[in-house]
């Protein structure tokens, strides 16, 4: 079936909007968004709602101006409302610009949804995009959610983002541009194999389309077989969570053990994590698996007391047979900060509103600044968690540059002429095996690495309160 035919079919039928619905539509001038932008045009009235275009120029490319100029100019000939804006070089982080840029887009994106009334965001993901998408996910891990890849439909800022080119390749998307003369930019960057998409791109997906032609069908069906799986699964997860809830407020959470111990194993691990997710409200766990099973552990261990660290500060505790979720206290006559665990993909606070975090670098959003201290870490080097504690007596360290041999802590801080009042405050970050990794603001360890953009490294970033965006 011809593009637009199988698209107008597809609005029909799955009504991803009504016709008195306001849409914006993402567009970045590449053939993907251009031919969207096309195939919206040619909607017969009762099926085409009220839309405008909204544009970011990133600034990172020359090719970006022009890019901008034609888009301006497009949408000014064909009477489209246009809103676009730019992302200023000096807000450009140091690492992880392509998630930077995301967080920026789609900010400009919400607001525009907000100030011109939109109830809908289109983008022009398409069905390769959501079969690297899910590869991606498969080979980095996470949650299985997370491998059903893409969704047609979900909500964003004050209504909907939707997809509704995701069921046709980006084969189908040049063939529609020849046929109608739809002109559109490439971007240069999308051969670069410096980012992990574009290896996946230019590498694995040629390899998996020459094993078998449909296989852009079969991740397709598998994303929604998958989909509906988790729907179902999460009907009876939620309620057997339910039955353990004794207390729930945002900042607090009361469990009742006894039922949970007479779930099977499964039903435990996926209770918990069910748990767990809504009680950090969806954020990404990196460690999820790792708190599910210390969960299960404090709770079905014959201890009837005990308590394990969680992310953010939080703490769970078990008394008899209840578990409780407390943030920790700490008290305002002693340093802020005296141990606590570190997971990858969280930031803990330190004193004055300084924060220390750990993060896989190529998912690390926030800017860089000249400010900031940082360091470089192999994830397989690294015996998880972290802790961040202040120095002790007898504390010593391995230097990065030196192959053999340890240095005193107080030596250092001593070598450094840092005050006395100031060595006492100071933070060192220590692996599960109390090995010191990090002598905070002042000295490495030889876990400390060099930068590589083509491996999986954590950062570990020290951010102090006084920061410039």
């Amino acid at each position: 079936m011809e593009l637009f035919s199988a698209f107008l079919k597809s609005c029909q039928q799955h009504r991803h909007w009504q016709p008195t619905d306001r849409l914006l539509l993402a567009v970045s001038g590449g053939v993907d968004s251009m031919v969207l932008v096309d195939l919206i045009q040619q909607l017969p009235d009762p099926v085409r709602p009220w839309f405008g275009v909204v544009h970011v120029n990133h600034k990172l490319r020359k090719a970006s101006e022009q890019e901008e100029l034609f888009l301006r100019d497009y949408c000014l000939e064909k009477n489209i409302p246009f809103f676009q804006r730019d992302w200023e070089v000096a807000k450009h982080p140091k690492v992880g610009v392509e998630a930077a840029a995301r967080t920026f887009r789609y900010a400009f994106f919400q607001e525009m949804m907000e100030t011109h009334q939109a109830t809908h965001l289109a983008t022009a993901h398409h069905a390769d995009d959501q079969m690297e998408t899910i590869l991606m996910r498969l080979v980095r891990g996470g949650q299985l959610e997370g491998m059903t890849g893409i969704q047609h439909v979900r909500s964003f800022g004050p209504g909907l983002l939707v997809r509704p080119l995701l069921d046709y390749a980006k084969s189908d998307l040049y063939e529609y541009s020849q046929a109608h003369g739809v002109t559109y930019f490439e971007d240069e960057t999308n051969t670069s194999l410096s980012y992990t998409r574009n290896r996946y791109r230019q590498t694995v997906i040629p390899l998996l389309k020459k094993e078998n032609d449909q296989v852009l069908t079969h991740f397709r069906e598998f994303s929604s077989d998958l989909a509906d799986v988790l729907s179902l699964a999460n009907q009876v997860v939620q309620e057997k969570s339910e039955q353990l809830v004794v207390k729930k407020e945002p900042d607090f959470l009361e469990l009742e053990i006894a039922p949970f111990l007479s779930f099977d194993a499964e039903t435990q691990r996926q209770v918990l994590k069910y748990l767990l997710l809504d009680f950090y409200n969806n954020h990404p766990m990196e460690s999820l698996r790792q708190q599910v099973n210390g969960l299960t552990s404090l709770m079905t261990g014959s201890k009837p007391n005990g308590q394990l660290d969680l992310p953010d500060g939080w703490k769970a505790k078990r008394n008899y047979h209840r578990l409780r979720f407390e943030k920790a206290v700490l008290s305002s006559a002693t340093p802020a900060l005296l141990e606590q665990n570190l997971f990858p993909g969280q930031w803990i606070a330190l004193a004055k509103g300084d924060r220390i975090g750990l993060f896989e670098a190529a998912a690390f959003e926030p800017p860089v600044l000249p400010e900031d201290h940082y360091i470089w870490l192999d994830p397989a080097e690294v015996k998880l968690p972290l802790t961040i504690r202040h120095r002790k007596p007898g504390d010593r360290m391995t230097l990065k540059g030196m192959n053999t041999g340890s240095k005193k802590v107080k030596s250092i801080l001593i070598d450094q002429k840092v005050p006395v009042e100031k060595r006492n405050k100071a933070y060192v970050i220590t692996d599960s095996a109390d090995e010191i990794i990090w002598l905070v603001e002042y000295k490495e360890s030889r876990l400390s690495i060099e930068r590589e953009t083509d491996k999986i490294q954590y950062i570990l970033i020290y951010q102090k309160e006084k920061r410039t965006y």
